[in-house]
């Protein structure tokens, strides 16, 4: 099962002790301002990034370039630990980020958002390069965009250009949203295929990004009984299921179309989904709905941290596998997550006990 990933997954696994600790993160949110919270950052291994972003952009700005900046870096560097199959794997793996910076651009031309706030948000680690998503990002528009995606014949260009044929204009955005994510996973899961146990650690772990995106969406459909009427209208449908990645993760679509349908609120989704593995996650996320800690935002988040101990948990998965790399880049990007919360926080003042709420902190990592 090794196929290269010996010394590769021996570098990550090194660098597993320089992910910030728990007693890091609440040191972090008990700065008194955005000031301090510099100073303590660069005690930590963010000191040379902070240090480079600051004779640029000062403040939260700069904060932000400097973890961009790292994220990209790393990933980068990371990739170069692999060669032959262990690779390619990887290389499918940092395909996320493809996903990732294309809605980024989506959104950012939909909402006429500028080039340069767009790009300071891309992380170009994956197919696509930063000299393709800079000029992606500085298109005079989403039509303008979305024509030279189809002229470069983006792998995502085909399934964006038939959105656009049966609407017979621009796309709404979530439409393009939708089309672009089912296209992503289901390239993905045919790639895969039935291979060997490193596929099936890889498929595992697309299948739990696709299940959260179908829960996610559910539950906002819940939440909103009178939209997902106008949603069946819109698609034709008995249900919920073309606003759903098909055919799902460990949580088929189709059933959980079905939960939907017989639901009446938030609740009641919840209750039917008591005895899946998401179960306990959706419990802790209802009590904090109810206790108005963040409402569905909070829902949203206790997912994400179930996600990210199970990403986690990779690290104790076969350590000549590509369950290593699949546990270290979600432990990155969960710690650059973390940072950019802890920063919003600081500057802005925020109620301390609400952001160490929100913090996910993987306690096996510390």
């Amino acid at each position: 099962m090794n196929a290269g990933f010996g010394y590769g997954n021996a570098r990550l696994r090194a660098r597993r002790s320089q992910f910030l600790t728990e007693a890091t993160y609440y040191d972090l949110l008990a700065q008194p301002n955005i000031e301090q919270l510099i100073t303590a950052l660069i005690k930590t291994p963010y000191k040379n990034d902070i240090e480079a972003a600051l004779v640029r952009v000062e403040g939260v700005a700069g904060v932000f370039e400097a973890l961009h900046a790292n994220l990209t870096r790393t990933l980068n560097q990371v990739r170069d630990f692999f060669t032959g199959p262990a690779l390619n794997l990887v290389d499918i793996l940092l395909r996320h980020w493809d996903r990732y910076n294309l809605l980024t651009i989506l959104r950012g031309q939909s909402h006429e958002v500028s080039p340069e706030t767009i790009l300071a948000a891309l992380v170009p680690v994956g197919q696509l390069d930063q000299v393709s998503l800079r000029e992606l990002a500085r298109q005079p528009g989403l039509r303008a965009c979305l024509d030279l995606m189809i002229t470069w014949r983006l792998p995502y260009a085909k399934t964006l250009s038939q959105v656009r044929a049966r609407t017979g204009t621009v796309p709404d955005l979530d439409q393009l949203e939708l089309a672009l994510n089912r296209f992503h996973y289901s390239s993905l899961l045919t790639e895969l295929g039935q291979g060997n146990k490193n596929q099936t650690l890889l498929l595992e772990h697309l299948r739990l990004e696709i299940d959260l995106i179908n829960l996610i969406t559910a539950f906002r459909l819940a939440r909103t009984p009178e939209i997902r009427h106008l949603v069946q209208q819109r698609y034709q449908a008995a249900d919920i299921c073309p606003l759903l990645i098909e055919p799902g993760g460990r949580v088929s679509a189709k059933w959980l179309a079905e939960q939907v349908a017989g639901v009446s609120g938030v609740e009641e989704l919840v209750n039917s989904l008591s005895e899946t593995s998401y179960g306990p996650a959706l419990r802790v996320g209802w009590q904090r709905y109810q206790a108005g800690q963040g409402g569905m935002p909070a829902l949203e988040r206790e997912l994400e941290r179930w996600r990210a101990n199970r990403t986690a948990a990779m690290f104790t998965r076969n350590p000549l596998s590509i369950a290593i790399p699949i546990g270290y880049f979600g432990c990155k990007a969960l710690e650059i997550t973390n940072l950019r919360l802890l920063t919003q926080a600081v500057s802005l003042g925020l109620d301390s006990e609400q952001v160490r709420r929100d913090l996910i902190i993987i306690k096996e990592i510390a």
